[in-house]
């Protein structure tokens, strides 16, 4: 009978070894993005330096969600402000004739529709902001 016993007590062992490897399995756990602080751009030099940001972001082979993330921006933000960067890198002397008009009383989106509104009505600007587009030097951004 010390044969059975000792079986069993082997089994026994066989079984708690079993459990103890069942334990909790430990899984890697990603590592979550901490959003940055959004920092609210209250000029136009602001928007056109965040602009700056998001294209070097994008430039470097990234996707644009992935550069409005990192700088801490909305996309549609982006959108509702750039022409006022485009007017910036495209033709920095209309932009510089409507930034002696614009108030700092004034808003922001004002001022960006001023901006797209000279866009519009000069076809030179509109042309070049197309070739920039296509070759990379402005974001490819289109409104929804």
């Amino acid at each position: 009978m010390s044969d059975s016993s000792s079986s069993s007590s082997e089994e026994d062992k066989i079984k708690k070894r079993k459990k103890k490897g069942k334990g909790k399995k430990y899984r890697k756990k990603s590592k979550k993005i901490k959003p940055k602080t959004r920092q609210r751009a209250q000029t136009p030099d602001q928007v056109v330096d965040r602009y700056k940001r998001i294209l070097r972001k994008f430039s470097k082979g990234g996707t644009m969600s992935a550069a409005f993330k990192h700088v801490g921006v909305d996309r549609n933000t982006v959108v509702v402000n750039a022409p006022i960067a485009e007017l910036f890198i495209a033709a920095p002397g209309k932009y510089k004739e409507i930034l002696k008009n614009h108030n700092n009383v004034k808003k922001l989106s004002v001022f960006a529709t001023q901006c797209a509104t000279a866009i519009q009505e000069d076809q030179g600007i509109e042309d070049t902001i197309t070739a920039y587009k296509a070759s990379g030097k402005l974001l490819p951004l289109k409104k929804k």
